[in-house]
């Protein structure tokens, strides 16, 4: 037999829930959506689903929505659109993520990051989704981008607003122009050649 709980506080609640509302309040975004499992874990998640309420009534510009975690994965591939500012526990904001991954391209242009939402007084910590992977290490397979974006959200984080902008030009500029792409995105170019026609990119910026 084996016994597993999860543990939920007001303030850890509290904390991560108006870290979403504030950052979609600050890029512009305007909805948030909470994720839970509230009608099988009537405890934690439904404490979660209350405090969600009683933040969100600060946040009357910024629309609200709570799912459960299995009609949210269904709906984040039919819909991806309806999505905006996700907000959930440990264990199904991981879920979502590599679902989320997938839906916009693949865990190759997944940035990650885990940081105090509070303040600074600990250092963050950037690294992508998909990790280190081992498997195609040295191979010149993997997509640089996740790396890159992860280093965009890093200079965010340091508020480094003009550099984190011109990054995100590059990379936005290297996808649109469909030209050098790693493999995972259909293409044949190696690691390295996707980051240097993204510093191509960026000097010319």
């Amino acid at each position: 037999m084996a016994l597993q709980s999860a543990l939920f506080t007001r303030k850890g609640i509290e904390r991560i829930i108006a870290f979403a509302f504030e950052y979609a309040k600050k890029e512009g975004r305007k909805k948030v959506t909470s994720i839970t499992k509230s009608n099988a874990q009537r405890y934690g998640m439904v404490l979660w689903d209350r405090i969600f309420n009683e933040v969100a009534s600060h946040y009357s510009e910024i629309q609200t929505e709570s799912k459960l975690i299995d009609a949210a994965c269904m709906d984040v591939v039919r819909n991806p659109r309806g999505y905006d500012v996700i907000v959930a526990s440990n264990l199904f904001a991981d879920i979502l993520s590599d679902l989320t991954a997938s839906v916009t391209g693949g865990m190759g242009l997944a940035p990650g990051a885990s940081f105090n939402p509070i303040d600074k007084s600990h250092p963050g910590f950037f690294d992508p989704v998909h990790g280190s992977a081992p498997d195609i290490a040295g191979k010149g397979l993997a997509n640089p981008i996740a790396a890159i974006l992860t280093a965009k959200m890093m200079l965010d984080y340091l508020e480094e607003k003009e550099a984190a902008d011109l990054l995100f030009k590059a990379v936005k500029k290297n996808l649109s122009e469909k030209r050098i792409r790693t493999i995972d995105l259909g293409g044949d170019s190696k690691t390295n050649e996707v980051g240097n026609d993204i510093v191509r990119i960026l000097r010319s910026l």
